[in-house]
């Protein structure tokens, strides 16, 4: 019985379980903004990279080397972030890229949807007929 529990510990743990660590980092590539709003399409991405973040098995010991693992990474997920977005943050997405200091992925995110919130209000109002201009005025 103790062969069967190692067995099924194996199989469940998630340091072991490569399919199901693939399935996400696959989902997670493959991730597109499409018809999810800014926030969920964020969300979603950032709840399937903490899960990713379970199946690491490497953490660096030597404290530099660990802050340039951690900045590598949040630069590949800001790449990542940047390349689901739809045709209409192309603009922005080119702003983020050329920030300086390159931003991590909370601040990519708030300029993004900084950007987003203005266009919205510039839509919004562009959207209004002439009568309502005219009440305004």
């Amino acid at each position: 019985s103790k062969d069967v529990w190692e067995a099924i510990a194996q199989q469940y743990s998630q340091g072991n379980n490569y399919a199901q660590a693939y399935e996400i980092r696959k989902e997670a590539l493959e991730m597109k903004q499409g018809e999810l709003s800014l926030a969920t399409y964020y969300s979603t991405l950032t709840h399937l990279w903490q899960q990713l973040d379970a199946y690491c098995t490497h953490w660096p010991s030597i404290p530099a080397e660990l802050v340039t693992y951690q900045k590598d990474t949040e630069k590949q997920r800001v790449y990542d972030f940047l390349a689901g977005f739809n045709l209409e943050y192309d603009q922005i997405r080119v702003q983020v890229l050329s920030k300086e200091p390159f931003p991590t992925l909370r601040e990519a995110y708030n300029l993004v949807q900084h950007e987003e919130s203005r266009c919205g209000s510039v839509l919004h109002f562009g959207t209004l007929d002439h009568s309502t201009l005219a009440i305004v005025s």
